[in-house]
């Protein structure tokens, strides 16, 4: 708790049970310290002194040991609340302080030291790596401030946070309260990349549909050609989630031929595999899987993640195309390399879902290595989805082992 001079006056008293008339004087009423006390009244140096002396006397005369200083009873709550937030920036756990104690000193704080504070505290969690307490924070500081002039950096960590968290609603909210400011303001990065922020997060919201050409007119304006990539891949899958072909197809290719490297190329190109997907177009998707093919016997890289998502989408194509053996081939690939990384554990059960049913007789010894490697995931996993194709495998091939497979699911089950 951060006292005024009269609220320890006051807490002193009532906790030893001081009267009033103990504390005053002749020329000091009751009136005046209840005043005090009350925060009604300030507290001057020449008359703190005298309260002081009245509570350290009769403490000293009840046999009561006064532990505080003339100093310590007339600092002011503020300057409690700055030498409290001032420890806690300079110490190294930031866990170590109460949440509610730091709350409780900014607000004891003007309006301007607040704000100081608020952007000095958030900076510090973002730096000790507590994110979801510096966007808090930094939540806070933006409550506190009207225009966002100065501030242009600050405000994109804010949005940075608040994407990590998943805090889509929040986005929007603040980018309405400022979306003035935004046009006032000299576009930098900092800002080109805000506006980043709201089209991701009208598409996460599920808002894309209300994306109008008027909404959109500041990506003439936009410099960075990175940014502008990253609103265009995210305008392409709102037209794809909204069945809107053509534009998608348009948006995909023209970002296609700006694309400056291979992994640029190959994110478009799975963009371009669902729209085709979705879209029925079997031709273009037999054509792009003919370049996803040589792309992976040519220039594939070591990396493990990159090399599964290819395999994933090259069965994926194939599976479609009714080319099973290829289809197959990926897919264990894919399997294989994905074993002991973090790949997405809804595309490898995809995976196995795929082969389970594609798997003939001749292939037992397949599906019984995958099927080791399914269990395996449900430990922590849960998708029963491949056990439907899997006992629909047991009971074409083998039914004398369905009671022994319907055994080990029931355990899982439970």
């Amino acid at each position: 708790m951060f006292l005024s001079p009269g609220e320890k006056i006051l807490k002193y008293r009532k906790h030893y049970k001081i009267t009033q008339e103990e504390l005053t004087t002749d020329k000091i009423s009751k009136t005046y310290l209840g005043m005090v006390e009350n925060g009604k009244k300030s507290l001057s140096k020449k008359t703190g002194l005298i309260f002081f002396k009245n509570l350290e006397k009769k403490l000293n005369e009840s046999g009561i040991d006064f532990n505080l200083t003339y100093d310590e009873l007339m600092e002011s709550s503020e300057i409690q609340a700055e030498k409290y937030l001032e420890n806690f920036l300079n110490q190294k756990d930031c866990l170590k302080n109460s949440k509610w104690m730091i709350e409780e000193a900014i607000l004891n704080l003007n309006p301007i030291e607040q704000k100081k504070y608020l952007l000095r505290i958030a900076n510090f969690y973002l730096e000790k790596g507590e994110l979801n307490e510096s966007r808090r924070t930094f939540a806070k500081f933006f409550q506190r401030v009207s225009e966002l002039k100065r501030y242009e950096t600050e405000f994109l960590k804010f949005l940075e946070l608040n994407a990590k968290f998943k805090k889509y609603e929040v986005i929007m909210l603040i980018f309405k309260k400022y979306e003035d400011d935004f046009k006032n303001l000299k576009l930098s990065r900092a800002i080109e990349q805000v506006y980043y922020y709201y089209v991701l997060s009208l598409w996460k919201l599920e808002e894309g549909s209300d994306i109008t050409e008027e909404k959109l007119l500041f990506l003439e304006n936009l410099k960075s050609k990175d940014v502008k990539k990253q609103i265009f891949k995210i305008l392409g899958e709102i037209n794809l989630k909204n069945k809107k072909y053509d534009e998608a197809f348009n948006i995909y290719t023209n970002l296609l031929k700006k694309a400056t490297n291979l992994d640029e190329k190959l994110e478009i190109a799975y963009s371009l595999v669902e729209l085709y997907i979705q879209s029925g177009n079997f031709v273009e998707l037999k054509s792009i899987y003919l370049k996803l093919k040589k792309i992976k016997e040519k220039h594939l890289e070591k990396n493990n993640m990159k090399k599964f998502k290819l395999l994933y989408t090259l069965g994926r194509i194939a599976e479609i195309l009714n080319r099973k053996t290829e289809s197959k081939e990926y897919y264990i690939e894919a399997l294989i390399i994905g074993k002991g990384i973090d790949v997405p554990l809804n595309q490898v059960i995809e995976i196995i879902v795929s082969l389970f049913k594609m798997f003939e007789k001749s292939d037992y010894y397949s599906l019984v290595s995958i099927e080791k490697e399914y269990l395996r995931i449900l430990e922590n996993y849960e998708d029963y989805k491949p056990v439907i194709k899997l006992m629909e495998y047991y009971y074409n091939n083998y039914p004398q082992k369905m009671a022994e497979k319907f055994n080990i699911f029931n355990n899982y089950l439970e």
